[in-house]
């Protein structure tokens, strides 16, 4: 066997194998709570204490964990608002932004045994709930395509369609055999 053909080889093994890796990490397809449709875990965690719990039940993020999203780079300016719901907390932020002025649901605060996890609210499950109160559409493909990201799938078309000109004008015949 050549060494071409075997550094081949080993490279579509190699490939293989990382497929198979990455394909059994992806959520069961349509499941509503699997991490890209709801929740994503930022990996903070503080142990249960009667003072992080009361700090919640009255509408604070507790110091400590606080310090925690923080430290690890995410916002909690002021302003925010702690919402209990079934089995954990809403902590709701200021976006900042012009168009969305109201408070948004950016982490949630699960129970887990003796610890408090922090997740992240996904962006399709924004898309869900708001796209049809801020665009008017009823479809939530329509409104990501069409809207949230208008521009991207402009230049998809647009590098779609040259491509198409381009084989056309490739395999166009020129003269007569």
């Amino acid at each position: 066997m050549k060494p071409i053909t075997a550094s081949a080889m080993l490279l579509v093994i190699l490939l293989g194998a990382l497929f198979i890796y990455v394909v059994e990490d992806i959520p069961a397809f349509g499941d509503p709570n699997s991490p890209a449709n709801k929740w994503i875990n930022l990996s903070i965690s503080v142990d249960t204490t009667p003072d992080v719990l009361t700090g919640l039940n009255d509408g604070v993020v507790p110091d400590i964990l606080a310090e925690k999203i923080t430290d690890r780079g995410f916002p909690l300016p002021r302003g925010y608002k702690v919402v209990e719901e079934g089995g954990g907390w809403n902590v709701l932020i200021p976006t900042g932004e012009r168009l969305y002025p109201e408070l948004q649901e950016y982490y949630f605060i699960k129970r887990e045994g003796d610890r408090l996890w922090v997740y992240r609210y996904s962006v399709p499950l924004r898309w869900e709930t708001k796209c049809e109160e801020e665009i008017g559409t009823p479809n939530m493909v329509t409104a990501g395509l069409a809207d949230y990201r208008g521009y991207d799938t402009l230049g998809e078309t647009t590098v779609i369609f040259t491509a198409g000109v381009a084989v056309i004008l490739l395999l166009r015949r020129r003269g007569k055999l």
